[in-house]
């Protein structure tokens, strides 16, 4: 089955109501989410700049990760939003019955093995470069799906780490897909944490302010939370719901990561309220409840042949 489909929000048994009216577009910056015209993805391709929202705390380290006993319960996806053409992407292919509990309980494990088993540090691929997935040969693995650009496994520094290639406009976005194998059901996660370390040489374009992201609680390209950590010096958390966007906190001037060095970016949240760690550090929060499942991924723009290793989703 195709992975685009009306679009929806989970919720367990009771089906959301209709979404409150779209805000003023004064209150937001232009939509994340259009595909453009020289590339084969999924949305999720224009700017993601916003209005400054409140003021970043900072300073805490993050949370533990603690497991958690629960068992696999299955939910109904489902949206409050007006339908959705067929073109607007999700991860999600069977939306009627789907398993969610903790990470700890449900890790990202793919459909047939357990690889990446919560981490992908492209361990499991050859000393030699190794294609991932690319936009347009998805499919290629059952545990994630690249729909903007390739993402290889490479040797760097004498370790296995990936290099991404982004499309001729310079986007790449992928996705985990966690799978219940014991259920047959695709996982769609509550609370859930999303971590990647990165390091890129240079910019190379200015498409849709030029960064490193993070999607938590993802469940169509116009339903989800992005936090971004930009070329311009912006780092900011928003929120997509029935496709218009809010800036739920902004820095303007938090500083670009610098170049030719490692960074994470670690993005989560419990209940509703949503952390942006960078490089270990609090860089914001904040608090919204109109998303409750998805999954997690991650996106670059303008940072062609970056490297990431140690991608995980985990349980915070």
């Amino acid at each position: 089955m195709a992975r685009s489909i009306l679009g929806w929000v989970a919720q367990i048994v009771v089906v959301m109501a209709a979404c409150a009216s779209p805000d003023d577009p004064t209150s937001r910056g232009p939509d994340y989410a259009g595909s453009p015209a020289d590339d084969d993805s999924d949305g999720d391709t224009k700017s993601d700049s916003g209005d400054s929202g409140d003021s970043p705390s900072g300073g805490d380290t993050p949370d533990g990760e603690p497991g958690s006993g629960d068992s696999a319960q299955v939910i109904s996806l489902a949206t409050g939003c007006p339908a959705y053409g067929s073109g607007v992407y999700t991860p999600f292919t069977d939306y009627s019955a789907v398993s969610t509990a903790s990470v700890a309980t449900l890790p990202w494990r793919g459909r047939t093995t357990s690889y990446p088993d919560s981490i992908e540090d492209f361990r499991g691929y050859p000393a030699v470069t190794t294609s991932v997935e690319c936009s347009n040969t998805k499919g290629t693995r059952d545990y994630v799906d690249v729909t903007s650009g390739c993402l290889d496994a490479v040797t760097a520094g004498g370790d296995k780490v990936g290099r991404i290639h982004g499309t001729s406009s310079g986007y790449y976005r992928s996705f985990a897909l966690p799978y219940d194998q014991a259920n047959q059901r695709q996982v769609a996660w509550g609370d859930q944490g999303v971590e990647y370390r990165f390091q890129y040489s240079e910019w190379t374009g200015d498409a849709s302010g030029p960064g490193f992201k993070a999607f938590v609680r993802y469940l169509t390209e116009y339903d989800l939370y992005v936090a971004s950590w930009r070329m311009d010096g912006v780092v900011q958390i928003q929120k997509k719901r029935c496709g218009t966007y809010t800036v739920l906190t902004r820095n303007d001037n938090y500083g670009q990561p610098s170049p030719n060095v490692w960074h994470t970016m670690r993005f989560q949240v419990v209940g509703n309220e949503l952390r942006l760690y960078l490089d270990g550090v609090l860089a914001m929060s904040a608090t919204d409840d109109e998303i409750s499942h998805g999954t997690a991924g991650l996106r670059i723009d303008s940072a062609e042949g970056a490297l990431i290793d140690d991608w995980k989703v985990y349980a915070p």
